[in-house]
């Protein structure tokens, strides 16, 4: 194994986040937001964040352009003493995300994948996926890695004896039958998959019962299904029939943007420290919560002159 804890393979993008969104506007028309934030976004770079901000050595792979953008993200991640891994696209554009927000209504993104489009697994390191945990994510958003290229990936982590992790996203296609049967075929290479209960349910065929998406997709598995039930918390179904459910705590929540990628992040930190499973959820879910409570603008404090001190993770 490397030094590294874990490997984070996912999206690195710039997200736009404004807020508030009710609707857009009528063609022909226009509105005002009272604020426009702009950061590193991507489930990938999120999530890696996240752990950083934890203490837990990781390394990050994914895809930007060669453009201002690119050259951004790179400076902002090196904050926190990240970025050195990525695919750097010459000629390409770095993606970018429009996430929409407001209090009545459930977050919604506009992307443009950018260099992401075209990012395929043969362009990682050989040892990506040489980690105590690996966390593939964003898997929609890098069409080209679809189907056997995060097989691979997957596989090639189980080789190494790391715990897997994986995180579709939402599929902008709707999960038809064709992605469902995709995306099933991997999981029994997934320890733990972390899906929101959008994604759970698309991809069991559920209407709207997460937690029988859960024990579905669990069934298909034969690891963990922890689904994300934002303001509720989460539910999680493992082997031999467990189950724990944790509730989040109650804050102010100020932007939600990236609320799975943090609770990606506690999870596989709280795990890799040799918690239990309740005590993992618990963990994670604190986290999510603790992230979607701070401005938008100033996410995560990790940098490398605190990386080491003990102060730097969170209490619990």
């Amino acid at each position: 194994m490397t030094p590294a804890a874990v490997s984070v393979i996912g999206g690195v993008q710039v997200d736009l986040v404004m807020t508030p969104v009710d609707a857009l506007p009528a063609p022909g028309t226009s509105t005002y937001v009272d604020a426009l934030t702009m950061r590193v976004g991507g489930a990938g770079a999120n999530a890696a964040l996240a752990l950083a901000e934890l203490g837990t050595p990781v390394r990050l792979f994914g895809c930007i352009g060669d453009d201002h953008f690119g050259r951004w993200i790179l400076d902002e991640l090196a904050r926190a003493g990240l970025g050195d891994e990525l695919t750097v696209a010459a000629g390409e554009r770095t993606g970018v995300t429009v996430a929409c927000e407001a209090p009545e209504r459930d977050r919604s993104f506009i992307t443009s994948l950018g260099a992401a489009a075209e990012w395929e697994a043969w362009t990682l390191p050989g040892d990506a996926p040489d980690s105590a945990s690996v966390l593939v994510c964003d898997y929609f958003c890098a069409p080209a890695m679809r189907g056997d290229g995060t097989r691979g990936l997957l596989t090639a982590a189980r080789d190494y004896g790391a715990r897997t992790y994986f995180d579709t996203t939402w599929d902008p296609d709707g999960f038809p039958a064709m992605t469902r049967e995709e995306v099933q075929a991997l999981l029994p290479l997934v320890d733990v998959f972390l899906p929101n209960a959008g994604e759970a349910c698309a991809l069991a065929g559920s209407d709207d019962d997460a937690v029988a998406a859960a024990r579905a997709l669990q069934a298909l598995s034969g690891g963990w299904v922890v689904v994300k039930l934002g303001p509720a918390g989460c539910h999680a179904v493992g082997p031999d029939g467990r189950e724990h459910a944790v509730p989040a705590p109650v804050v102010d929540v100020v932007d939600t943007t990236g609320a799975g990628d943090a609770f990606n992040a506690g999870l596989i930190d709280a795990l890799a420290n040799g918690a239990d499973w309740p005590a993992a959820l618990e963990a994670a879910t604190r986290l999510a919560s603790a992230i979607v409570a701070r401005p938008s603008n100033d996410r995560y404090t990790a940098r490398p002159a605190d990386a080491d001190e003990a102060s730097a993770r969170p209490a619990g």
